[in-house]
């Protein structure tokens, strides 16, 4: 089995770094300079890169004594591998051609002998590569009014076309019973559909032209401008993401997304009902073809385990992530925050659902695990990012074992393997090894380097919310756990020398007895008061002392109330939870009515006790 390795493509280099000490080798001449593309094949045995007027196909182990073939091909600007690595298909610029006669930019060539076997012609680059079958029996090329499939993939006519108009997509399973999910776009108000058959199902007599035939596993929808499928390892199921350019409720500026999951057989299909309002950023399937995960709702993202019949089976808790990766063994899930969130990377335990590690991978585009499912690389591409390109080499427990800075990288990847030669994961995560030098020259201060975990910042509450065991509901997270900067117990009175309450710079702490005023402001106010404010007669005199009577008074009962119910400031937080409960019980009897009510009116009314229980601490009744 060949060591694990990545390949890079950068604007004035190329190479392919050999682990486990992650050293460049010599496979590709260090002079190559801007390679236009480069791919794997699927079994990871072979290797191609396109550079100026050439095509490079050379064996991806270094072990291996093949030479390496030169395809005289220009303008190159895309690659692929046919599944058994039988053919490697190109991909050109068309061009208007002299004699009139349709451009063939997407050529097919022997791997072994590098001559050509075919070719035609693709409009645009977008949907260019080939669909085959994972034994190459058949490929499939949809067209503007029809399906063509051919067998042998490279013959010159096709075996079967299939009359279908408005197709937008078509896409291909991967076992060996292969089943195709094929979309057709809205039009003249009539919704759009997504339809699975199996590939038998759609071949009939040689150069027969047909009608589809009729399906069960068939769902309609609106709202699908932009459409991803994603058939589980099976075939037996497909789960595709509709997204509409638009949201016409205007709550996302990005589009609506809705989620389905269809099954081959038909024994169901609907939406999959998610619990948080927001876009869905991402979907995987369970390579155990059982399970799938979603990365949805505004953010904190919540991240959920589903089974087969899109009912919820474990949440991961909601974090600031967009992006789902399971490892090839399907032990460990990875999820993510890219793009324009800051980098936290989640390593779970599928099945003890334990967190296993946590890191940082700031600035990353993209990210990845290595077959044998010990390493994940994360890359800074240009030109989404033009500063801090580069490969790091993380282990499955967090952490950094590498890092190679490149400067303006476009692609960086591991070389894969089939599903038949990856080796099962071990029960534990293996004990990682030592980082190399890279990671102490390159590193920079404050990285995490040991798959430390960091310490969540928690909720923001306003001071005034602070401190009190009713505010908890208030808390923006919603997985019913307390958030990280609450109490749950009730604060003192005195928290780093101030209140706990509202607190009026200058003002006395409530509860503390006034102090009194030096004698020298006492006689100044008497002066006063002998010489009246502003000149005051004395009938102005005798109605200012009625009213300062009568305001002793109104002291005075006040004095009783609070003898009664505490000091001024628990008096206070008495009428703000009484306020409170009396604002449960409306919602309770909303709720009696039949009227469905918001998950924070849920959480408030579930907080009934707990404000009775604060009323109670405070001397209050409730």
């Amino acid at each position: 089995m060949a060591a694990t390795h990545y390949a890079f493509r950068a604007q004035k280099t190329a190479g392919i770094a050999d682990g486990p000490s992650w050293e460049v080798s010599s496979r590709i001449p260090t002079d190559t300079t801007a390679a236009r593309c480069y791919a794997h094949s699927l079994d990871g045995e072979w290797f191609a890169y396109a550079e100026g007027s050439n095509v490079h196909v050379l064996p991806s182990s270094s072990t291996s004594t093949t030479s390496t073939i030169t395809i005289n091909q220009p303008n190159v600007l895309a690659l692929t591998f046919s599944p058994l690595s039988t053919n490697l298909f190109t991909f050109e610029r068309p061009v208007k051609q002299d004699n009139g006669e349709m451009h063939r930019n997407v050529k097919a060539w022997d791997v072994k002998t590098g001559e050509e076997v075919n070719g035609w012609h693709s409009k645009n680059m977008d949907g260019w590569e080939p669909i085959i079958t994972s034994d190459e029996s058949h490929l499939i090329r949809p067209q503007a009014s029809d399906i063509s499939i051919f067998s042998p993939p490279l013959s010159s006519k096709p075996i079967v076309r299939a009359r279908v108009e408005g197709v937008k997509g078509l896409f291909l399973s991967s076992p060996t019973k292969p089943a195709v999910a094929i979309w057709i776009g809205e039009k003249k108000g009539a919704p759009a559909s997504v339809s699975l058959y199996p590939l038998s199902s759609l071949l009939g007599k040689a150069t027969e032209t047909r009608d589809l035939p009729n399906t069960m596993a068939r769902k309609a929808f609106y709202k699908a401008d932009k459409l991803q499928v994603k058939w589980n390892n099976a075939g037996t199921q497909a789960l595709f993401l509709a997204q509409s350019d638009v949201d016409a409720t205007g709550k996302s500026y990005y589009g609506e997304t809705n989620l389905y999951l269809i099954s081959l057989d038909g024994s169901f299909d609907g939406l999959v009902d998610l619990d948080k309002e927001g876009p869905i950023y991402d979907f995987t399937w369970s390579p155990n073809s059982r399970e799938f995960v979603v990365c949805y709702g505004y953010m904190p993202a919540r991240v959920q385990l589903f089974d087969m019949k899109a009912k919820p089976v474990h949440s991961f808790g909601s974090q600031h992530r967009n992006f789902l990766l399971y490892q090839p063994q399907g032990r460990l899930l990875l999820s993510a925050g890219f793009g324009n969130l800051a980098g936290g990377v989640d390593i779970w335990d599928v099945s003890t659902r334990n967190k296993v590690a946590e890191f940082k991978a700031s600035n990353s585009s993209h990210c990845e695990f290595s077959p044998c499912g010990q390493y994940i690389l994360t890359a800074t591409l240009s030109p989404r990012l033009r500063v801090d390109n580069g490969v790091k080499i993380w282990w499955c427990g967090g952490q950094l074992l590498h890092i190679q800075p490149v400067e303006e990288l476009y692609q960086a990847s591991f070389s894969p393997r089939l599903v038949k030669d990856i080796q099962p994961f071990p029960p534990v995560v293996p004990k990682a090894p030592e980082p190399n030098e890279s990671v102490a020259k390159y590193g920079k201060k404050g990285d995490t380097v040991n798959g430390a975990e960091s310490k969540p910042a928690g909720a923001y509450r306003p001071p005034g919310a602070r401190g009190t065991l009713a505010s908890d509901i208030y808390s923006r997270r919603d997985d019913d756990k307390p958030s990280g900067s609450g109490a749950s117990t009730p604060t003192p009175m005195f928290r780093g020398g101030k209140p706990a309450g509202r607190y009026i710079p200058g003002a006395p702490i409530p509860g503390s007895v006034p102090k009194e005023a030096p004698a020298e402001d006492k006689k100044k106010r008497t002066r006063k008061r002998g010489k009246g404010e502003n000149g005051a007669t004395n009938e102005e005199k005798e109605k200012v002392e009625k009213v300062t009577e009568e305001l002793a008074k109104v002291e005075v009962k006040d004095k009783d109330n609070k003898e009664d119910g505490g000091d001024d400031s628990n008096s206070k937080k008495i009428r703000n939870l009484t306020k409170k409960l009396k604002a449960i019980e409306e919602l309770k009897a909303r709720l009696a009515n039949g009227e469905v009510l918001e998950r924070t009116q849920v959480k408030k009314i579930e907080s009934e006790n707990q404000v009775r229980d604060e009323i109670a601490s405070l001397g209050g009744s409730a």
